[in-house]
């Protein structure tokens, strides 16, 4: 099929600020509703990127996104919790800790989601992720804040694995419920209300029972797919999420930027489109980045040390 000239000049722009094609590809179908296949649009994206020498620019942040997969608490009877159905179960009667299984991540546009996982034991999968977190300027998980990040807090205490007491997080469910008024919060529904599909399918509970209980292999190579998909449809999820949210954190200060650069993705390339005053009449301007789409607001003051800045480079 031939794209038309609009599609494709999207597409070079696109393929110039992310490395990903399947990320390219999947913005493509889902801005200008192509009929294709995303397998078949991501080919024509690395044939394009390809012919045309494209390489896309290095972001100077790393957003890390991850997800984790628990075993459950052994009881007298198998609980996601000590709490269930009303009923309280006493410590006393835990016969196995609630462990981790394995632990999927992605480094923002990068094509592969790695996975470790408990097969070398569960202190060693820690070791190896915390090393991982610490090289992440951002962290980004759904329902991370609340669970995720304080599960893998509490594991790393159980086998004395060092690890920061705060990181820079962006929570996607915190984001969703604060921001927006969807049907459904969780990570299938996001994905499929935003076009990017939903997650991987399983067995429920007997993928579990067979991977604690019976130690499948197979199993666990089932847990570590429907893990990994986890975690690529949270990436999708945020990046539509995005232009439209608040983040936690800025990255053009962070990283040596001004304050009027896009706090999102740290890029230069940003344009004012309205002033506005607050009712005490102070002036603000609303900010949009070429690049990402995140829209944002600074203060007439370093707007105008952008001009000034402008100005100079002219």
């Amino acid at each position: 099929m031939k794209y038309s000239k609009n599609i494709r000049e999207y597409a070079k722009v696109r393929m110039e600020q992310n490395p990903n094609n399947t990320h390219v590809a999947k913005e493509l179908k889902l801005m200008f509703k192509l009929p294709q296949d995303l397998d078949s649009v991501r080919k024509i994206v690395s044939m394009w990127r390809k012919n045309l020498l494209i390489k896309a620019k290095s972001l100077p942040i790393k957003r890390l996104f991850f997800d984790i997969e628990t075993s459950y608490y052994v009881l007298k009877i198998n609980t996601w919790q000590l709490r269930s159905n009303l009923k309280y179960f006493d410590h006393n009667d835990i016969i196995r800790e609630k462990e981790i299984i394995c632990i999927s991540y992605k480094w923002q546009y990068e094509n592969e989601v790695h996975t470790l996982d408990w097969r070398n034991g569960e202190k060693s999968m820690l070791k190896d992720f915390i090393k991982v977190l610490g090289d992440a300027d951002e962290i980004v998980a759904h329902n991370g804040d609340k669970f995720d990040i304080k599960f893998l807090r509490t594991r790393c205490l159980f086998n004395r694995v060092l690890m920061f007491p705060t990181y820079r997080t962006l929570d996607t469910l915190l984001k969703a419920r604060g921001r927006f008024l969807f049907a459904s919060n969780r990570l299938d529904y996001l994905g499929k209300f935003m076009g990017a599909g939903g997650k991987e399918e399983h067995e429920g509970m007997k993928m579990w029972t067979e991977i604690v209980e019976n130690q499948s292999q197979e199993y666990l190579d089932k847990m570590i797919a429907y893990n990994k998909r986890d975690v690529a449809l949270l990436e999708d999820v945020f990046t539509v999420m995005s232009p439209y949210m608040d983040h936690n954190n800025n990255f053009a200060v962070l990283t040596g930027g001004e304050k009027w650069h896009c706090p999102a993705c740290a890029s230069g390339n940003v344009k004012m489109y309205r002033t506005y005053s607050t009712p005490m009449g102070t002036i603000r301007r609303n900010m949009k980045c070429n690049s990402c789409k995140k829209q944002y607001k600074i203060s007439n003051k370093t707007y105008l040390h952008m001009l000034h800045s402008l100005t100079k480079e002219d």
